[in-house]
């Protein structure tokens, strides 16, 4: 089997004006997804997503996808973990981390997808069968909405039995305090709660002592863990921040291969990390990241919050990972989450069971690429609000 064409494919999923998505360092009226499918001379087809790609430079994504042509057409797509080598010994000089690392990612999480189908198994199937027969999942969203809006999808994760919860907060420390009590009192005591400040990306992150008494500020709501309270980069600060907070710290989904984690567990700067496979740089490099941390007896839970390519290339590692423990769902409305799924996921008891078709499971048929036709822009805006 010859890999024969890369292909760039960008989509554009417009949000309802009262369900823009907004976080405390930016927002998105359209959500687009800035894809990659990898065609052979056997009509065998992979699909990987940039994820940050679609979100914030969605054209210039696929001029750094073209980049790795000459490494990858003519050879063989199922010698993934050779090919991945050459893509990254390719961009040293220009690309250690940033759009080349996603790019590389998505071809990564493609050709896996290739193989799985050319061998009739799904891929967790090919990188150490399972670890966890089943893993249980948290609803990630909790973004910026009107206060009506808010507590009804609050209480549609208590209607749905959700076993836990992931909210966004504002910037200022007083208003994301005040959303945690609200969230925690419409929710209930049972349902676990996690708070992501978002700091990671944004272009004025918290220091240290805001974070500090933020975390303290919201200890008496019992948060499962308080997600990125400094920027993604600022490792000392982090640890200062998890030494005083009275709950576990986590953070990582914007870090870029083995050594940019390995400065996050050096410095024991979070008590979980989370990984990314559209990211972090591939599949088998958040397996790797997974096995370092833990050495330095971190959590690993993996962030996924894109497309059904994004969900799904981390769902089959973190079912072949030995210390993963849960699975982040992302439910803010994105349609292309559960429309290029080759077949529904299967849920038990609270609980994620290892999907069983080929590849990721994922497709992308005309039909669905006419419906969310590309309609151009820079994607996301950051904000400091």
């Amino acid at each position: 089997m010859k890999i024969t064409a890369i292909e760039h494919i960008l989509l554009s999923v417009p949000l309802a004006p009262n369900k823009t998505a907004r976080w405390s360092g930016g927002e998105m009226q359209v959500a687009n997804a800035s894809l990659v499918r990898i065609q052979t001379d056997e009509g065998i087809y992979g699909i990987g997503d940039t994820y940050s790609g679609g979100w914030f430079y969605p054209e210039a994504s696929g001029a750094v996808i073209r980049q790795f042509e000459t490494v990858l057409i003519g050879c063989d797509p199922r010698n993934v973990a050779l090919l991945t080598r050459k893509m990254t010994s390719a961009c040293k000089y220009w690309g250690r981390v940033g759009a080349s690392i996603n790019a590389i990612s998505a071809i990564e999480n493609a050709l896996w997808d290739i193989s799985g189908k050319a061998a009739g198994l799904p891929v967790w199937k090919l990188i150490g069968g399972l670890a966890n027969e089943s893993l249980s999942y948290y609803a990630s969203a909790g973004l910026e909405l009107p206060q009506e809006l808010m507590e009804e999808e609050m209480r549609g994760y208590v209607a749905a039995g959700m076993p836990g919860v992931k909210i966004r907060v504002p910037t200022n420390i007083h208003q994301a305090v005040d959303k945690v009590a609200k969230c925690r009192e419409l929710l209930g005591p049972d349902i676990n709660l996690m708070v992501d400040a978002v700091m990671g990306s944004h272009p004025a992150p918290w220091d240290v002592k805001t974070a500090i008494n933020f975390a303290k500020a919201i200890d008496e709501f019992n948060i499962s863990w308080l997600e990125e309270p400094c920027a993604a980069d600022d490792y000392e600060g982090m640890a200062r921040v998890r030494s005083a907070a009275p709950m576990p710290i986590s953070g990582g989904e914007t870090l870029f291969g083995a050594t940019e984690f390995g400065h996050l567990m050096k410095h024991a700067s979070v008590d979980i990390i989370q990984p990314d496979a559209c990211t972090s740089g591939g599949i088998l490099e958040c397996m790797r990241i997974a096995a370092n941390a833990q050495l330095f007896g971190m959590g690993v839970v993996p962030h996924a919050w894109g497309s059904a390519a994004t969900l799904m290339a981390n769902l089959h590692w973190a079912f072949a990972a030995p210390n993963v423990t849960l699975q982040e769902y992302p439910t803010w409305g994105f349609s292309l989450r559960d429309e290029m799924l080759a077949e529904p996921l299967q849920f038990s008891n609270g609980r994620i069971l290892p999907p069983s078709a080929p590849g990721l499971g994922v497709q992308l048929s005309d039909a669905l690429m006419d419906k969310y036709r590309w309609a151009g822009g820079t994607g996301a805006h950051v904000r400091s609000a």
